[in-house]
């Protein structure tokens, strides 16, 4: 089991009167907004850390390609765990095979996938908080 060490932060501003609004009126869309933005950069993040291990043939198996992130529907079961609190919303993402690890040390599929993905995952993030919140 492998899950990014680094992490990544995402601030997305919002002017101080919207998100007043939001706040007294409709508390639950800024809450549905984090989670979107979080869950969009999450799979963009997973889908660079898979586009990496294909692109360089690490390893020959769908099934650590298929663990990495969400779920395809294959027997895999990825590392995507959610936690919400009231003004921040973090995502625990990785692989869960047992060679994921070593790979991670090895070549640094993970730590690159945040690097390589970083700016298209704030574009996804910020547009997930744009439409949830009709902006």
């Amino acid at each position: 089991m492998a899950k990014s060490q680094n992490g990544i932060h995402f601030n997305i501003d919002i002017d101080r009167a919207t998100y007043n609004w939001f706040n007294e009126v409709a508390p639950r869309k800024l809450k549905e907004a984090r989670k979107n933005a979080v869950t969009a950069a999450g799979m963009v993040w997973a889908d660079t850390a898979k586009a990496i291990t294909t692109e360089e043939d690490h390893i020959d198996t769908g099934l650590y390609v298929n663990s990495i992130g969400y779920s395809t529907g294959s027997p895999s079961r990825p590392i995507h765990e959610l936690q919400e609190g009231a003004t921040e919303t973090a995502l625990d993402t990785g692989a869960n095979v047992v060679y994921a690890e070593p790979l991670e040390k090895r070549f640094g599929i993970m730590a690159r996938a945040l690097d390589r993905g970083k700016d298209r995952m704030e574009r996804v993030a910020e547009t997930q908080v744009k439409n949830t919140l009709g902006l």
